[in-house]
């Protein structure tokens, strides 16, 4: 669960710089004064297989209503090694690079759609 967790954490932080308004432009205090997250909407993790990510990412790269990117295993195999990550990237299509996660925003009714055939990580 430790590489899920990961995964998750590096695909959330890419989209949320894409998309700052995933987040609460204040801090949530309790009040003891500790911080929690802000995260305005749901997030799940799902289960999903190599090939059904890849074709999920496929899918949505051509769809302008849902923004998504990738995290693959050449990425988890790079720790710190992020212009050799670029460079890999560029020189490889998605499934040589082994998708490993994805990550989606839009619309609740179309992500639901979209994600209606698999299951949640448990």
């Amino acid at each position: 669960m430790l590489v899920v967790g990961n995964m998750a954490a590096i695909l959330m932080g890419q989209l949320a710089q894409l998309n700052p308004d995933l987040f609460a432009d204040k801090p949530v205090l309790d009040q003891d004064g500790v911080r929690h997250a802000g995260i305005k909407n749901s997030t799940v993790v799902l289960k999903a297989g190599f090939g059904q990510i890849t074709n999920l990412a496929m899918k949505l790269s051509a769809d302008d209503t849902v923004e998504s990117l990738v995290f693959t295993a050449k990425g988890q195999s790079l720790s710190n090694r992020f212009e050799e990550y670029a460079e890999i990237v560029s020189d490889n299509d998605l499934a040589t690079l082994k998708p490993v996660g994805l990550i989606m925003t839009g619309e609740e009714s179309v992500i639901r759609q979209l994600t209606k055939k698999f299951s949640i990580l448990s």
